[in-house]
C-alpha cells in the first residue's frame, strides 16, 4: 500500500521559461516580476525559472523542448506563435494596419478564436506581448519597390507570409534566424532586415544600419503560451493567480513597449540613422503585392474564416470606409 508523502504533494511548481528577449531588456524585467509576484503570491508554489537571449535557441528550438516537456513557457515572436497556429500570421500581413487603435480592436477581437486554436494544438495562450510596428532598417535607402528588389532582403526562417510576400515583389531573400542577424549586417549577408525600433536596439542591429524606412511595414504580436501539460501540474488554486499576474504585467509591458519603441526611434534618429520616406504610390504597390499574398494564403497556409473575421473587426473599426 503506498504511503501519502506530505513533503512530496508539496513540491512547488518550477515553471521555466525561454524567450530571444535579451537579458535586461523591458521583456526580461517583466518575467523577472512576474516570478517575484508568482512567488509572493502563491507562498512559494509557483515559481519560474526564465531563459533569456536564444540561450534555448530560437522559437522552433523552444517549441521542440515545449513538446518534450524541457521548456514549459515561453515568450515567442509572431513566428514562432505562427508554428503553433498558422491563423496568428495573418495579424502580421505587411501593411495592415494603420495604427494602434486599429491594432487593438482587431486583436481584442479575435483573441477569443486564438485561445481556442492554441488549445486544439496543445498550448494555452497566456497574453499578447507585443513588439510594434515594425520599420525596414537598411545599408542602402528604400523608398522604391525597384530598390527593395536589389537589395539582400532578411526573411526569418519559416516565415511563409513574409516569404510570400516577397515572392510576389521579386525579391529572392536571405533566410536566417534572429541570433545570425548581426553578424549578417556586419559581413554584408544581408543589407536590409527589419524589426521594431526597441528590438533593433536591444539586439544592436541598428549599429550596422544606416537607414529606417518611416512608414511601418507591418505589425508585429508575440505571445506568451505554456503548454497544456504543464499548466494541469499548476495547483488548481493558484491557476487563477497564475493567469492574472501574467495577464496584468503583459497589458503594462505592452503599453511600455509602445513608449519605448516611439523613444528608441528618437533614438536612433540621433545616432545618425537616415529617414526615408516612402511615396504613396509607392505604398500602394507594397499594400497590393501584400493583399495578393495573403489572398493566395488563405485556405491553404491558414484559414479563410480567420481572414474574414480579422477584415470584419477591421472594417468595423475603420467604420466601413
Amino acid at each position: 500500500m503506498a504511503h501519502f508523502n506530505p513533503q512530496a504533494e508539496a513540491q512547488p511548481v518550477v515553471l521555466k521559461l525561454a524567450t530571444l528577449a535579451p537579458d535586461g531588456s523591458a521583456w526580461m524585467k517583466t518575467f523577472h516580476r512576474i516570478n517575484q509576484e508568482l512567488t509572493s503570491n502563491t507562498d512559494g508554489a509557483v515559481t519560474m525559472r526564465a531563459y533569456p537571449g536564444g540561450v534555448m535557441g530560437d522559437d522552433q528550438a523552444v517549441l521542440r523542448k515545449m513538446r518534450i516537456g524541457q521548456i514549459h513557457i515561453a515568450g515567442l515572436t509572431g513566428l514562432g506563435l505562427g508554428f503553433i497556429l498558422p491563423d496568428t500570421q495573418v495579424l502580421g500581413t505587411p501593411f495592415l494596419f494603420r495604427n494602434y487603435r486599429e491594432v487593438d480592436h482587431v486583436v481584442t477581437g479575435v483573441t477569443e478564436t486564438m485561445e481556442q486554436g492554441f488549445l486544439k494544438q496543445g498550448f494555452v495562450l497566456i497574453g499578447w506581448s507585443e513588439i510594434g510596428f515594425i520599420y525596414m532598417m537598411s545599408n542602402k535607402a528604400v523608398g522604391r519597390l525597384e530598390d527593395f528588389q536589389k537589395a539582400k532582403v532578411w526573411v526569418p526562417e519559416g516565415d511563409r507570409m513574409s516569404q510570400a510576400v516577397f515572392a510576389k515583389a521579386g525579391v529572392s531573400p536571405v533566410p536566417l534566424t534572429v541570433p545570425d542577424i548581426l553578424l549578417a549586417l556586419q559581413t554584408g549577408l544581408v543589407d536590409v532586415v527589419y524589426n521594431s525600433p526597441t528590438a533593433a536596439i536591444a539586439l544592436q542591429w541598428f549599429t550596422k544600419v544606416k537607414y529606417i524606412t518611416r512608414v511601418p511595414l507591418g505589425y508585429a504580436l508575440g505571445g506568451v503560451v505554456i503548454t497544456q501539460k504543464a499548466y494541469q501540474k499548476i495547483p488548481q488554486e493558484h491557476r487563477k493567480t497564475v493567469g492574472e499576474i501574467f495577464l496584468r504585467n503583459l497589458v503594462t509591458l505592452n503599453a511600455q513597449t509602445r513608449k519605448n519603441n516611439d523613444e528608441a526611434l528618437r533614438i536612433m534618429t540621433q545616432e545618425g540613422i537616415q529617414s526615408v520616406d516612402l511615396p504613396s504610390e509607392e505604398l500602394a504597390r507594397f499594400q497590393e503585392i501584400a493583399w495578393d499574398a495573403r489572398e493566395e494564403m488563405a485556405g491553404r497556409v491558414f484559414s479563410a474564416d480567420i481572414v474574414r473575421e480579422i477584415t470584419t473587426h477591421l472594417n468595423e473599426v475603420r467604420g466601413g470606409e
